[in-house]
C-alpha cells in the first residue's frame, strides 16, 4: 500500500471514528431530571386593565428523564390583592437553551379565566434557575366584562431538593 493510500486510509477511519461518536453520543440535558420548586422572586404581576400585584407564588412539578419535558403539579398565588387561583394543572412545560416554557398556564382572578402559555429565558445549564417570564399574554377563556387578554410577568427561583 502507497503512502498516499495508507494516509488516505487513515484519514478515512479517523473521520469515521469521530463521526461515530458524535452521532453516538446522547446529547447534554437541559437541567437535572426530577421533582422540582419554583418560589417568586419579587413579585408577579397579572395586569388585565386593572394589576394585580402578588407577592407569594411556588410551583412544584417535575423534569422528565430527557432533561427537558417539565411537568407543574401544583401552583399557588397569594397576596394579591385579590383571590387568584391557578387551574387546569397539571401544565405541561420545558427547559432548553435558556428557554423555559409553561403550557396550558390557567388561572382566574374576579371572576375572569385567562390561559396561554408562558416563555422566560434563564442563564445557566442546571439547578439552581432563575427564570424570568416577563409580558407574557395570556387570553380570556371565561368571564364576563374581562378583557380579551392580561399579561403576566414574574421571576422564580427553581431548586431541586
Amino acid at each position: 500500500m502507497s503512502r498516499t493510500t495508507k494516509f488516505a486510509a487513515i484519514a478515512t477511519a479517523a473521520a469515521a471514528a469521530t463521526a461515530t461518536v458524535a452521532l453516538s453520543a446522547s446529547p447534554a440535558l437541559a437541567v437535572t431530571p426530577g421533582t422540582f420548586t419554583a418560589n417568586l422572586n419579587g413579585t408577579m404581576t397579572i395586569n388585565a386593565g386593572v394589576t394585580a400585584t402578588c407577592t407569594s407564588s411556588t410551583l412544584k412539578g417535575s423534569v422528565a428523564s430527557n432533561g427537558t419535558s417539565a411537568s407543574y403539579t401544583s401552583a399557588t398565588a397569594g397576596g394579591c390583592g385579590v383571590t387568584v387561583t391557578p387551574s387546569g394543572l397539571p401544565w405541561s412545560g420545558s427547559f432548553s437553551g435558556g428557554v423555559a416554557k409553561i403550557n396550558s398556564f390557567k388561572m382566574s382572578a374576579i371572576g375572569c379565566t385567562y390561559s396561554g402559555n408562558l416563555t422566560g429565558s434563564y442563564t445557566g445549564t442546571n439547578f439552581p434557575l432563575t427564570v424570568s417570564f416577563v409580558n407574557q399574554t395570556v387570553t380570556k377563556t371565561s368571564g364576563l366584562l374581562c378583557p380579551s387578554s392580561a399579561t403576566v410577568t414574574a421571576k422564580y427561583n427553581y431548586t431541586q431538593p
